[in-house]
């Protein structure tokens, strides 16, 4: 083994060295020689026994010794420390997220969900400012959460403009008094909300209306199974840009038909509506009809049983023509009257349903075959398996019995459980 070690030139004076930023250590001969690196340890395979490693005898006290075994070290006779000496002033008490910007911080703020976000807001004061920023929280997913009081008021301030709270624990109050915002008017309140699913959510009325007083930029707006006022369509009528609205199955609006009616006359840019087993008695149901917004293109009226008649039918074409999905399903006072008038008024239709319409004779349904536009026509429990067959090959341009389900104004359908309307929204 060949083993060489650095020299310097004798002649050479002391001031080149200080400019090159080192300092001669002077080594003896006997340090160099013990400096050498040892030869590798070989593995015991039990055959030869191994070989003793070689050991020195130092002194920590006098009359006192221990042995040791030998470093292996790199000899080296001198060493810089101008770099290091730099390196250490330079770095000296900073924190490395300290030198980021405020930029990069909320790009790196931005790849974590909302519980380590909320986390990392109680770190300082510095990363609380930069998480309060509104792009963070432009999206959030509560589904199957128990919120505390006035936590859903302190998440909307941050500017969520998109909120799924279905099957939601929300405790009154919503918004805290020390927020302020309870007595700014409508055009004051800086929310920014405007997707919200509050679908099979336990919230009270009163925290619902004090929402919707609030949130007057509601786009699309779901209220499914859920208790509400006359009071709350008042609120819902605020909502000039509103374009979709799910009623299906709320409660505590049967009876109040100036509510509906002026619900109905300000949502004037309404495309989607579903107000499907609401219970509505006959007052309440005509008032909703006779002021439908004729920019409806999806209606959901089913759930009707003895109410929705011909009649009623008759005025939703009139106010609606450019309808494209409908659904009277449970309606069993309808008659093949109503074919007849939506085969004549509904041009554009694409989407039908007449399930468990029992006086609709089903002869009648062949005519339907006339409306060129018409893809899918649902009606579950009129015909047996026979009499499907037999309509599917009267009519092989429309699929017959495809969906089990209405799918008009519902944030959520099929497979798409993280979504509400197309947008998707991250769980907290």
């Amino acid at each position: 083994m060949t083993f060489m070690t650095w020299d310097v030139d004798p002649i050479v004076t002391q001031h080149i060295y200080d400019d090159l930023g080192v300092r001669e250590i002077l080594v003896e001969d006997d340090i160099v020689e013990k400096l050498r690196p040892t030869p590798p340890i070989m593995v015991n395979n039990g055959l030869f026994p191994p070989k003793p490693r070689k050991v020195e005898t130092f002194h920590s006290h006098p009359g006192e010794s221990r042995l040791r075994p030998l470093q292996q070290t790199t000899p080296c006779r001198w060493m810089s420390q101008k770099h290091h000496r730099q390196k250490n002033d330079a770095t000296a008490g900073q924190v490395p997220w300290e030198r980021l910007s405020d930029e990069l911080l909320l790009s790196v703020f931005s790849w974590l969900n909302k519980r380590d976000l909320s986390r990392c807001m109680m770190v300082c004061s510095r990363w609380h400012n930069v998480g309060l920023d509104e792009s963070l929280w432009g999206r959030i997913d509560l589904s199957g959460k128990a919120l505390r009081p006035a936590a859903l008021g302190y998440l909307v301030a941050r500017g969520v403009a998109v909120m799924r709270l279905a099957r939601t624990d929300v405790c009154s109050p919503v918004f805290h008094d020390e927020m302020g915002l309870n007595c700014m008017s409508v055009q004051e309140c800086p929310l920014k909300l405007q997707y919200l699913d509050l679908s099979m959510c336990n919230i009270e009325v009163s925290s619902v209306n004090e929402i919707l007083r609030l949130c007057c930029r509601l786009v699309k707006l779901s209220l499914e199974s859920c208790s509400v006022s006359g009071e709350t369509l008042r609120y819902i009528g605020q909502c000039a840009d509103l374009d979709t609205l799910n009623l299906a199955m709320c409660t505590g609006i049967e009876e109040d038909h100036e509510a509906m009616a002026y619900m109905m006359q300000q949502c004037h840019k309404l495309t989607s509506l579903n107000i499907a087993w609401t219970n509505l008695n006959y007052p309440t149901l005509a008032a909703a009809v006779s002021n439908l917004p004729r920019s409806l293109e999806h209606l959901n009226l089913s759930g009707f049983r003895s109410l929705l008649t011909d009649e009623a039918v008759y005025m939703v074409v009139q106010r609606c023509p450019g309808l494209i999905e409908l659904d009277v399903s449970d309606s069993s006072l309808l008659t093949p009257t109503t074919l007849e008038t939506l085969i004549n008024g509904l041009l554009s239709l694409r989407h039908l349903a007449l399930s468990r319409c029992y006086h609709i004779n089903t002869a009648y349904l062949v005519n339907l075959g006339a409306m060129q536009k018409l893809t899918t026509l649902e009606v579950f429990g009129i015909l047996c398996e026979i009499g499907i067959a037999n309509l599917r090959e009267l009519m092989p341009r429309v699929k017959v019995n495809t969906r089990l389900f209405s799918t008009v104004a519902r944030p959520t359908t099929g497979y798409r459980w993280t979504s509400i309307w197309g947008l998707k929204c991250p769980n907290m």
